[in-house]
Order: structure tokens, then C-alpha cells, then sequence
């Protein structure tokens, strides 16, 4: 009797030792994998904001027109009407990829006081009383006598001014490569967003790319200061001729001017003798650069500098100039040659005057003609930031440039190139930035970066609404505030915080520390079936 109980004890639990064993493994369960797993999965998972994936992809379907006024006035109302027809038939082109889209108002003025202009001062006092707003054109007919013999003169404002005798192939083609210049837009497109296929032409190739705000650094090299000593302020030039150009420019990025004295500083290349003067082959002038970049110091901004230097030729190699490859010297101005770099800067190489070196040292002071030299500097801002050089038309002409302001047209053509770079490459940037989010699951997507492609994505959009309804000043700053946003949102450092911690990892990592854990609690669910749907 005494060894059947013993062994009853010591063989079976009592009903509330069992009890007890069941709901402990329940609780212990419970915790771990109702609690505790999901806990585990919540803290190590990679937050990611929403990004509107399907809308971003949309926008490879989304075309960017610009709406283009255009106030045609003729003496006759018939000739008002008959080209007014032919410009919208030479300047607009069918089929969905049309980059310009055109309206035309014609009237007549044979009963106003345009129609008796004779000169060209004359005729811009009476388009003044027209209010022509960014990207419109008003296109008026003179006498070939007002117009000083030509057929077709442009203003610096918005206006143009055509003879009688000109036909409308002349007035197209003065719109189409001078003001408009849609080849050039719809190149800047499609280069951007299919380099493989198209290449971008010259001027596009020495533009700076677009950026929010740049730097214009303005230097003076004397590269022997024992020998001359330079008479000019380079400050004051900054302050009296750049700075004032630039801010006509304000509308399209910020600018900062800066300038430095460098000194001892060599051209870097060595020049060949010829007869009474020292030649340097246009094949060298890159050479020169790569030295001189070198002692800029134009690294230390994160805007793009661009470069405007001013070489004071020394006595031992003046006077200098610049031969083509064909030998030819590109100018002829005895004291001044330019050269300019595509996306760098400019080069002013500034030769003594004549007998200068003759002097004692102690008496050389060079001053330079700064009209001169900013003139060639102002050249190249223009060429550098997107204001190309005209090719000649027979029987056209420009307005000269009287101020540094650039003319009204120009601004507007800048402004239409600046937007199409924009809006590409902000597109580009937010398709690039989708797929690499879909294809890499751990990269962090932080609520900041997501309100930023959201507002890229709004701004985009917004943008394209505004050049196509003709509203070309508002929606640049819409362009330009989405290329920004856009940017912003690729490059932001909180992208790469886990990129190199993927999910394989993580399991390596937690699953040895859970797994003993989790063994005993798996096999005791057997136990804890077996208690609840099993009977004795």
C-alpha cells in the first residue's frame, strides 16, 4: 500500500499542478508571441513615410507647354488678319509634343499715330502705352523709313517693329531664332530626359546648370608684382558693374559676388615668341585653367562658382595674344584678349600699353580700362548663364544694349529655358527617387522627406498649369521652388541611415538571443492543445 501511493505521487501531477503548468505556458505564449514578437517587429522595422509612387510615375505622361501672347498690329486690318495667320501657321507646330502653343491678336493702326512714326525712338514711345507682361510680344508695322532700311528691328523691351515691305517668313524667323528659340527649348527636353538619344547643343553645353543660387567670384592675377602694380579696386568694379547686372537676374537665382588678389600666380603655359609679340595656340588655353583652379579657391562654396578672371600680363611675355587654329587672332584690340570656359568661367588677358615696360619698375602702375575689361566679363556672364549670342539675320537687327540690364525678351527667354531644365530635371529626380525607394526596402523614409516629394510632386504639376496658361513669371518660381524641393528630397541624409542594415541581417542578429526562448514555448502549445480539446 505504502509503495502504490509513493509511486501515484511521484508518477502524476495533481489536477492543479496541472492546471497550473497549462496556464503558465498559455501566459508565457501570450507574452512572447501575441505581445512580444509584434513589439520586436514594430522597433525594428524601417519607419517609411508614404510616397505617391503611382502619381510620381504619372509624370513621365505629364508634357510642358508654353502659352505665348503674341499683339500683332498692321496699318491695313486686311494685312492684320492675313498674318496674323500666316505667324500661327510658321511658329506652331501639330502633334501632342508641341512645346509652344500660340495666340494671336491682330488690330490695325492706320487711324493711331504709330502708322506716322519716323524712327525707331519714336516708335518705342508709342509701344510703351502697351502693357506687354513676361513672355508676350508685340509685333508692329512701320515704315521701312523709321526703321532706318531694314525690314525687321528688335527692341530691347518686348517689342518688334517690321517694315511694310517685309513678308512674314522674314518676322517668323526673327521670332523663331531670336525670342522664342523652341528648337533650343525642345532640345533642353529631350536631352535631359533621354541623353542617350539627343546631345545637347552649344550653348546648352556651356550654360551652368540650374541651381538655386551662384557664386561669381571676380579675381585680378598679377603674376609679378615686383615688375608693375596694378591701379584698379576690384571691389568697387564688383559692386558698380556686376552686382547691378546680376540683380536684373535675381528672378532667376541668387547671386553672390566675391573678389581676391592673387599674386605670383603663373599663366601656367609658356607662349611662343612671334616677331614683336608672344602668341598662345587656343589649343593651350585649357591648360591654363587647370593650374589656375587650383589657386581660386572657388571649392569652398557649395554653390557653383562661376570664375571671371582678370591676367595682367607681365612684361616678360607682352604683349600676348591668342591665335585660332587657323592662325588668326580671335581680336584685335591690342591690349585685351578673352577666352571663356563652358560651366567655368572666363579668362581676360589684359596686356600693358605700349612703351609701359619701357619705364623703371618703380614707375610701372597698369591701369587697366575697366570698361573694357567688365565689358568682356558681362560678355561672359551673359554667354555663361544662358543668354547666347545671336546668329545674323539679313535684313534684321537688335536693339543695342544701352544699360546692364539685359533686354526685357531675353530675360523671358532665359526664364522659358530655366523652366524646362527645372521641371526636367525635377521630374527626373522624383522618378529616380521612386524607383530607388521600391527597390530598396530599408532606406528610411523620414515624415520631412515624404511632405518634401509630396510638395515637389504639387509643385510640379502646379508649375506646368501656370506656363501653360501664359503665366511665364509665377510659374518659373513654381519651377524653381519644385527643382529645390526635389533636390532637397534626394539628397537628404536621413535616406542612408539604415541602408546598410538589411533584413538578413537583422535575423542573424535576433535570432539567436529568441530562439532558445522560443523553443520551449512552441513545443508546450502541443501540451496546452492537448489540455484544452483533448479528453481524459
Amino acid at each position: 500500500m505504502v509503495d502504490k501511493v509513493s509511486s501515484d505521487v511521484i508518477g502524476h501531477d495533481s489536477p492543479m499542478d496541472q492546471r497550473c503548468r497549462v496556464y503558465a505556458s498559455i501566459s508565457f505564449a501570450v507574452i512572447l508571441l501575441a505581445i512580444g514578437l509584434p513589439l520586436w517587429w514594430e522597433t525594428t522595422a524601417v519607419p517609411r513615410a508614404k510616397v505617391p509612387h503611382a502619381e510620381i510615375g504619372q509624370l513621365k505622361k505629364l508634357e510642358l507647354a508654353f502659352q505665348l501672347r503674341l499683339y500683332l498690329g498692321c496699318i491695313e486690318p486686311r494685312r492684320s488678319e492675313q498674318l496674323a495667320m500666316e505667324l500661327l501657321e510658321r511658329l506652331t507646330e501639330s502633334g501632342q509634343s508641341e512645346i509652344l502653343k500660340m495666340t494671336v491678336s491682330h488690330f490695325a493702326t492706320a487711324n493711331t499715330s504709330i502708322a506716322r512714326m519716323t524712327s525707331i525712338a519714336e516708335l518705342e514711345r508709342a509701344s510703351g502705352r502697351f502693357e506687354v507682361g513676361h513672355g508676350e510680344i508685340l509685333v508692329l508695322e512701320a515704315s521701312r523709313q523709321a526703321l532706318g532700311g531694314l525690314e525687321v528691328h528688335v527692341s530691347s523691351g518686348r517689342s518688334v517693329y517690321f517694315s511694310s515691305d517685309a513678308d512674314g517668313d522674314k518676322i517668323a524667323q526673327v521670332l523663331r531664332e531670336w525670342i522664342y528659340r523652341q528648337d533650343s527649348l525642345r532640345l533642353t527636353r529631350d536631352a535631359l530626359s533621354r541623353p542617350a538619344e539627343f546631345s545637347l547643343d552649344v550653348a546648352n553645353r556651356r550654360r551652368f546648370p540650374a541651381s538655386p543660387s551662384y557664386d561669381v567670384l571676380l579675381t585680378v592675377v598679377n603674376p609679378e608684382p615686383e615688375d608693375s602694380r596694378v591701379d584698379r579696386d576690384v571691389s568697387l568694379v564688383a559692386q558698380n558693374y556686376i552686382e547691378p547686372f546680376l540683380e536684373e537676374l535675381s528672378l532667376v537665382a541668387d547671386f553672390s559676388v566675391k573678389s581676391q588678389w592673387l599674386y605670383l600666380v603663373p599663366l601656367g603655359v609658356r607662349p611662343r615668341k612671334v616677331q614683336n609679340h608672344y602668341a598662345l595656340s587656343e589649343g593651350l588655353l585649357p591648360q591654363i585653367i587647370t593650374p589656375l583652379e587650383k589657386k581660386l579657391a572657388s571649392q569652398v562654396s557649395l554653390h557653383p562658382t562661376i570664375n571671371l578672371v582678370a591676367y595682367m600680363v607681365p612684361c616678360s611675355e607682352a604683349p600676348l595674344y591668342i591665335y585660332d587654329k587657323n592662325h588668326v587672332r580671335a581680336t584685335k584690340d591690342p591690349q585685351f584678349e578673352a577666352f571663356h570656359s563652358p560651366r567655368w568661367g572666363g579668362i581676360a588677358l589684359v596686356n600693358p600699353p605700349a612703351n609701359f615696360c619701357d619705364t623703371a619698375k618703380e614707375d610701372r602702375v597698369l591701369r587697366p580700362n575697366e570698361q573694357v575689361v567688365v565689358g568682356v566679363f558681362l560678355q561672359h556672364l551673359r554667354l555663361l548663364l544662358g543668354v547666347p549670342d545671336k546668329e545674323s539675320i539679313e535684313g534684321a537687327a537688335i536693339a543695342p544694349l544701352r544699360s546692364l540690364k539685359p533686354r526685357d525678351w531675353e530675360l523671358d527667354d532665359l526664364l522659358r529655358i530655366r523652366a524646362v531644365e527645372q521641371l526636367t530635371s525635377a521630374k527626373l529626380t522624383l522618378q529616380s527617387l521612386s524607383k530607388l525607394l521600391k527597390e530598396i526596402s530599408n532606406i528610411v523614409i523620414t515624415e520631412q522627406v515624404g511632405r518634401r516629394i509630396s510638395s515637389a510632386l504639387k509643385l510640379i504639376h502646379h508649375a506646368t498649369e501656370l506656363l501653360a496658361t501664359g503665366n511665364l513669371r509665377d510659374g518659373f518660381v513654381a519651377s524653381k521652388q519644385a527643382f529645390v524641393t526635389a533636390e532637397a528630397a534626394f539628397s537628404d541624409p536621413s535616406l542612408l541611415a539604415l541602408l546598410y542594415f538589411p533584413d538578413d541581417q537583422k535575423y542573424a542578429v535576433y535570432i539567436p538571443l529568441f530562439l532558445p526562448v522560443m523553443i520551449p514555448v512552441l513545443f508546450s502549445l502541443k501540451n496546452i492543445k492537448n489540455y484544452l480539446f483533448c479528453s481524459d
